[in-house]
C-alpha cells in the first residue's frame, strides 16, 4: 500500500511541474508559438575539429568526412612502422658492437660477423638517422590531420553544386586605335 501511495504522489507531483522548451506568446485573438527557440543550428567550428583531431582521424569523423580515416591511419601507422622497425636495427647493431668490444662471444649474432666493428656503428647511425627521420615525417603526418579538419570544418558549408559554373571561350575584340582586331580569351563566372 505504502509504494501505491509513493508512485501517486510523485506522478502528481510530476504533473504539477510546468515544463516549456519553447516561449508562449499570448495575444487577445491568437496564441502563438515563438519559433525562435525551438530549432538551434550548430555551427561547424574549425576549433572544434582541431580538438577532435587530438585523436588521429577525430576531426574527420566530426567533419564526416569518414573516406579519409583509413588515409590517417595507413599513413601514421606506417611512419609509425618505420621508426620501430629502425629502433629496432639499430639495438640490433649497436648491441653486437658492445657485445664484440666486450669479447662476448655467446650472444654475438653470427649474420653481422661479415661486418667490421666500423661498419656496424656506421649501420647503426644510419638507422638512427631512419629513425629521426620517420620521427619527423610522423609529426608532419600528425600536423597535416589536424590541418586537414581545420580545412574542411571551414569548408563544411561551401556550395559546390552545379549551380556555379567558369565558362571560357575564345574572344575577338575590336582595336578602337586601329582596324586591327585584339584576340583574347573571355571568362565569365556565374552564379545560378
Amino acid at each position: 500500500m505504502n509504494i501505491k501511495c509513493w508512485i501517486l504522489s510523485v506522478l502528481c507531483g510530476l504533473l504539477t511541474l510546468s515544463l516549456s522548451a519553447q516561449e508562449v506568446e499570448t495575444n487577445t485573438d491568437i496564441t502563438r508559438v515563438s519559433a525562435k527557440d525551438s530549432v538551434k543550428v550548430s555551427k561547424h567550428s574549425p576549433t572544434t575539429a582541431m580538438l577532435c583531431s587530438i585523436i588521429p582521424g577525430g576531426g574527420q569523423i566530426y567533419n564526416k568526412k569518414y573516406w579519409k580515416i583509413p588515409i590517417v591511419y595507413g599513413a601514421l601507422g606506417a611512419s609509425s612502422f618505420f621508426i620501430w622497425h629502425s629502433a629496432h636495427k639499430m639495438k640490433v647493431y649497436s648491441d653486437e658492437f658492445i657485445y664484440r668490444r666486450d669479447g662476448i662471444v655467446t650472444m654475438q649474432n653470427f649474420t653481422l660477423s661479415q661486418f667490421s666493428d666500423e661498419n656496424l656503428l656506421q649501420m647503426k647511425n644510419n638507422q638512427r638517422r631512419n629513425m629521426e627521420i620517420s620521427i619527423g615525417v610522423t609529426a608532419i603526418l600528425y600536423v597535416l590531420n589536424i590541418i586537414d579538419a581545420m580545412v574542411d570544418a571551414h569548408l563544411y558549408y561551401f556550395d559546390v553544386s552545379d549551380d556555379l559554373s567558369l565558362r571560357w571561350q575564345p574572344a575577338v575584340l575590336q582595336n578602337y586605335r586601329g582596324p586591327d582586331y585584339a584576340f583574347g580569351l573571355s571568362l565569365q563566372l556565374q552564379w545560378r
